[in-house]
């Protein structure tokens, strides 16, 4: 039997409640994954979980550099030098980032990089629901598309910022296009592939499309969509059910009525839900 001295064993209980909170930080950091539905065809299928895999991962690491700056912001002024440095750096940590921020405990941006979007320094943004929901649990978010301070439709993940003393001082942004992140996975997975691509939002916003007009449409609301119900239909599926698999007709850019089968799963972060469908003509 092996005897812990005194003086040892504080130490051990300190590693293992470490490793008990990283622990529990990766596991609130993954969301949880859909596979294709039964019946999808092989190749969708494959398509489908490697877009769905580098979605979630490419959101999971940004969420992740966001923590370490939180991390390192709560020990500057949120306003100082050392806290646009640590900003310059996280806004260089994905192609699909526009800027980053750090926001006091009222919602109003206190300092935002890089330079060119100093100008949303001092916004009030309390009134956005990411915002009230961080101010109020103090824990991570991801918001749907909306338009930001910086006057444009983005998404923005959220992280607390906690000083040493482990004080509530405010919270770190990092403001994205979403557009922009999906392309970059979903071009080389697609190439040489007939197959099209959709991701949406659960209110039936289009985040994107291999056809980009139709990238920022509301399926729910669009003129466009209106005389197709089966469309309809299945959008409200694609919104409501985490996976599946539907047929429905829409036409085609010569006017003629095609046929397409769409497999759809999900992604996402911190709660905030992506669908990702792959659709093939039948």
């Amino acid at each position: 039997m092996i005897v812990m001295s005194s003086q040892l064993y504080p130490w051990v209980i300190a590693a293992l409640a470490v490793l008990v909170v990283v622990g529990a930080g990766c596991t609130a950091l993954s969301q949880p994954t859909t596979p294709p539905a039964p019946g999808t065809d092989p190749e969708a299928a494959a398509l489908l979980i490697h877009l769905q895999s580098d979605i979630t991962r490419a959101l999971e690491a940004m969420d992740s550099h966001l923590a370490y700056a939180a991390f390192d912001l709560g020990k500057t002024d949120l306003d100082d030098n050392a806290a646009r440095g640590i900003l310059v750096n996280l806004s260089g940590t994905h192609p699909s980032i526009v800027d980053c921020t750090a926001s006091d405990t009222n919602g109003t941006i206190v300092v935002a990089e890089p330079a060119a979007y100093h100008g949303t320094e001092g916004a009030d943004i309390q009134g956005q629901p990411n915002v009230r929901h961080i101010l109020a649990t103090k824990r991570p978010i991801m918001s749907e598309v909306i338009t930001v301070a910086e006057g444009f439709p983005a998404a923005v993940i959220s992280a607390p910022i906690f000083t040493n003393e482990n004080r509530f001082v405010g919270f770190s942004s990092i403001v994205f296009r979403p557009y922009d992140l999906i392309a970059g996975i979903v071009g080389p997975a697609t190439t040489g592939t007939s197959r099209q691509v959709m991701v949406i939002q659960t209110d039936g916003r289009v985040l994107y499309d291999t056809d980009p007009t139709q990238v920022g449409r509301l399926t729910f609301e669009d003129p466009l969509y209106a005389d197709y119900p089966d469309l309809l239909d299945v959008a409200h599926r694609v919104a409501d059910e985490r996976y599946g698999t539907a047929t429905y007709g829409f036409a085609a850019d010569d006017g003629e009525a095609v046929q397409k089968k769409i497999a759809w799963t999900t992604t996402g972060l911190h709660g905030t839900e992506w669908r990702v469908a792959v659709i093939t003509e039948i």
